[in-house]
């Protein structure tokens, strides 16, 4: 966004990216600063700085400066897009994602002092605030639902059936899915080349150790004894297996199938609200959940079991144990009061045995068997008291067994071979190329998984068409200011030096938004995007002033020029 100006006389800087000092508190207001200036100010390139600082559109045409006006009209255009986006989709999703996230964090700092014994009375008060926010904040969501689904029935004609709006949603719609899955492709092409890379790696690797001869040798590697050829041969066995794993999970016609998957879980939805009639929205539901998002979560959840059993298989370290085990152990903590002394002192002890087992890569067996045992039968003995009891002791067993089924991944165990075999600095060389194709991965599946199911569910819903709003409100604003302009040549000027590259940005945002980009992500584009096209916008305007010169027609403009 726009809110100060830069000076006037420097024609090579951009102006959407210009701040200038604020001296006063009216600066920062619409308006203009009349705050007396002992002295002109400059700014580092030694240009003068205007004494006044205008964003309201009408309140700028008094300075009779065009760069002014320019940006201000420009800022008044990304500000109505801006605004119309806030309040039809980034806004509740946005306040309640960051609601969300306050209360993860509160609810672990709840959880942590009740293991430790301590009270938590401030956070428990600020969690139960946090908690009736989101309910506030995730029910505001169905505000979006409503709106997007209620424009898909206006647009389909409802029994009427109009053909061609239905065409135009539609085509709107798949414009934005395939963007959506152009990005999943892009991410997952990128992945596979990692490992193409590693599988690479590997055989360079494989096929040095096998001439460096002593095949014979025993090496000791987590308490196995083995002649180092069979280590060899173990390594090209997990890499074969991975390399399978990855060609039968993640290719692209598997990921088709899942992509078919996801497609009709978004229909089933559709068809979920068609059944609720034109009157969902009254349901009490709307006051409570995210609804077409507790409609959908089921179907996620299995699609995102299914891929991460499948990652575990390729790389699954004590890290991540620790991290799904300390999710199960706040699930538990939260379901106990801390009355529970003895129960809670018991889940804090099996708690530290994961993190030590996370941190230090070793602990006794005999010890976290017996600690979760005991933990098990204190639990047992506590949830005769509770009303849950059956979903709290299931949560216990989940807990113990994934300790006792835990097993490294294909990946862990071959750098656990080449950390033994291997020279330090080259060990620790391909270690990284290993974890980078990994971090790859687990991103690629997140965009699969969560992001765009996300975007698909509210696809389903008829999101695209009225997302496109943002960027009519910015062109209505922009043509509303332009019409105001006092000739064709000023109107011309402003359009292509300061509207269209505001245009640009909100165009080059939204398209972000389709392209799942994160939004700093989609904000660098932006930005970019609109200093290009004001460079270009610029320079086309200077070739029509310099056309209108040569023919006769060119209005030497009162307003000061920049």
């Amino acid at each position: 966004m726009i809110n100060s100006i830069n000076g006037t006389n420097i024609p090579k800087i951009n102006p959407f990216g210009t701040v200038t000092d604020r001296n006063s508190i009216a600066d920062y207001w619409l308006g203009v600063n009349t705050e007396p200036k002992s002295a002109k100010q400059t700014d580092a390139l030694g240009s003068i700085l205007p004494e006044t600082i205008i964003l309201n559109p009408e309140e700028a045409r008094k300075t009779n400066n065009l760069k002014i006006i320019g940006i201000s009209i420009a800022s008044a255009t990304i500000l109505a897009a801006a605004g119309i986006f806030f309040v039809l989709r980034g806004g509740p999703k946005g306040i309640a994602k960051g609601i969300q996230t306050l209360r993860d964090f509160l609810e672990r700092k709840v959880q942590k002092s009740k293991l430790s014994g301590a009270k938590a009375s401030g956070y428990e008060y600020l969690l139960g605030k946090a908690d009736y926010l989101l309910v506030k904040a995730q029910a505001v969501n169905n505000f979006t639902t409503i709106k997007d689904f209620a424009f898909k029935k206006l647009m389909y004609g409802g029994t009427l059936n109009w053909k061609y709006t239905r065409k135009i949603h539609n085509g709107i719609t798949n414009m934005f899915e395939k963007l959506g899955l152009k990005t999943i492709a892009k991410s997952y092409s990128k992945t596979l080349t990692k490992f193409t890379q590693l599988k690479n790696t590997n055989s360079n690797i494989i096929s040095e150790l096998e001439k460096s001869g002593d095949l014979s040798k025993q090496i000791t590697i987590n308490g196995t004894t083995l002649p180092k050829h069979e280590w060899i041969a173990l390594v090209k066995n997990k890499g074969l297996e991975t390399d399978n794993l990855l060609k039968e999970n993640f290719s692209e016609s598997v990921r088709k199938s899942r992509y078919l998957e996801i497609k009709k879980f978004t229909k089933e939805l559709e068809q979920n609200f068609e059944e609720k009639g034109p009157l969902w929205f009254l349901s009490k539901d709307t006051l409570k959940i995210f609804v077409a998002d507790a409609k959908m979560l089921p179907k996620k959840l299995h699609i995102q079991n299914q891929i991460q059993s499948i990652k575990q298989s390729i790389s699954y370290t004590l890290k991540d144990l620790y991290t799904e085990a300390d999710s199960k152990i706040m699930k538990i903590s939260s379901e106990l009061t801390i009355s529970d002394k003895s129960a809670l002192k018991k889940l804090n002890k099996v708690r530290e045995n994961f993190k030590q087992l996370a941190q230090k890569g070793e602990l006794n067996r005999n010890v976290m068997l017996a600690d979760l045992s005991g933990l098990e039968s204190e639990i047992s003995h506590t949830v005769k008291t509770k009303s849950n009891d059956n979903e709290l002791i299931s949560t216990v067993n989940e807990l113990k067994n994934l300790y006792i089924n835990y097993k490294k991944g294909n990946i862990e165990d071959i750098l656990d071979v080449y950390k033994a075999i291997l020279p330090k600095e080259k060990y620790e060389k391909t270690a990284k190329e290993f974890t980078s194709a990994i971090k790859s991965l687990n991103k690629s599946i997140k965009l699969e998984t969560e992001d765009y199911i996300n975007k698909a569910r509210d696809l389903a819903m008829g999101s695209a068409p009225t997302d496109i709003l943002t960027v009519l409100g910015g062109l209505g604003t922009l043509a509303y200011y332009l019409g105001k302009s006092d000739s064709g040549q000023e109107r011309t000027a402003i359009t292509l030096k300061y509207g269209i590259p505001a245009l640009v940005g909100i165009g080059v945002s939204l398209y972000g938004n389709a392209r799942l980009f994160a939004g700093t992500k989609s904000l660098m584009f932006a930005t970019v995007s609109s200093y290009l096209a004001n460079r270009i916008g610029t320079f086309a305007n200077n070739l029509y002033e310099n056309h209108l010169k040569k023919t006769g027609k060119y209005i030497a403009a009162e307003k000061k020029s920049v």
